[in-house]
């Protein structure tokens, strides 16, 4: 078995087409099919169920297809460990994040972290938190930075903070003097609402406050991500709930009304492969702590207070000193 005949096999377990799939790693079907059946004689079992008009993947294929990806992520990293290190870094760290912690919180963690390691490279890829936990289970990141919990197994999630959710419109709309918002009210704007996702996620957070008091959103436009949402704000399209984070910055042709719900928050929190921490993961983990602490003490208007849960899991803490 070699890395060549692994992405192959995953080439035609995504697209249960060899055609498709030998156009897709560019070569010819022929010696595509010769590799994976040369890969299923050497594993002594068929990973595929080939038919006329349908090709599906066996039990003992899917098995494969996680444990593919685990070995062709972990060949990957150890190449671009070894190129960090040529352009003089000691070590490489990967981090996946959601939208609003890129602006908003990433910035600062990443300066408390690179003042006490300097020589780390360390990689932000811009995910969705449902992309977070496939790349974590699949080593292709090792932290994440996603919303609420993960009820997953093999990831520990540590909350960080709960920030309040507030009402984005543009900045010509008019409201009353205090600018605070029901729920009601609310109901009937015209709102920009995420997508709900395969699992509940960020856009279920949002209506969630909706259905606390029994009320339907008048949804106008449904959009991917957040960003896209606070555009359509600024060009007037609808009014938009987001963390109370983004305040910090100041998108042009937005403005911040709060929401008067208890319902009107979300957990933002850190997630990582459990029993995988490294010493670089160690030092991202509690830079990111100590940025959180700061948030709180500076914007505390921002924030919901966060109650200790008893089973929470955490690394060990240490010391991190900002430069």
């Amino acid at each position: 078995m070699n890395m060549k005949q692994l992405r192959y096999f995953l080439a035609v377990a995504e697209e249960l087409n060899f055609t498709r799939a030998a156009a897709k790693v560019n070569i010819a079907q022929p010696p595509l099919s010769q590799q994976i059946m040369a890969l299923e004689a050497e594993l002594g079992t068929p990973l595929f169920i080939r038919e006329k008009r349908k090709v599906e993947l066996t039990e003992a294929g899917r098995i494969l297809v996680v444990h593919a990806h685990r070995v062709l992520n972990a060949a990957s990293a150890a190449i671009g460990a070894v190129r960090a290190a040529e352009r003089g870094a000691n070590a490489k760290l990967t981090v996946g994040a959601i939208y609003s912690s890129i602006y908003a919180f990433l910035p600062d963690t990443l300066r408390v972290f690179r003042s006490i390691e300097p020589r780390t490279e360390v990689s932000i890829q811009e995910m969705t938190i449902n992309q977070q936990v496939h790349a974590i289970k699949e080593g292709r990141i090792e932290i994440g930075m996603v919303r609420g919990h993960v009820y997953d197994s093999e990831i520990t999630t540590e909350h960080l903070f709960r920030e309040r959710l507030v009402l984005a419109v543009p900045h010509n709309m008019i409201f009353a003097s205090d600018e605070i918002i029901d729920v009601q009210s609310l109901a009937e704007m015209p709102l920009v609402a995420v997508t709900r996702g395969p699992t509940r996620g960020y856009g279920d957070r949002i209506l969630n406050i909706f259905e606390q008091e029994d009320l339907q959103p008048r949804v106008v436009n449904e959009v991917a991500d957040m960003h896209t949402s606070i555009c359509m704000v600024a060009a007037g399209m609808g009014v938009a709930i987001v963390p109370s984070t983004l305040q910090l910055l100041q998108p042009r042709g937005v403005r911040f009304i709060q929401i008067d719900s208890v319902a009107a928050h979300i957990t933002f929190s850190l997630a990582w492969r459990s029993k995988q921490v490294s010493s670089s993961m160690a030092t991202f983990l509690d830079a990111a702590r100590q940025n959180a602490k700061s948030l709180l003490a500076e914007h505390a208007d921002l924030f919901m207070r966060l109650p200790q849960t008893a089973g929470a899991k955490t690394v060990p803490q240490r010391a991190v000193a900002v430069a």
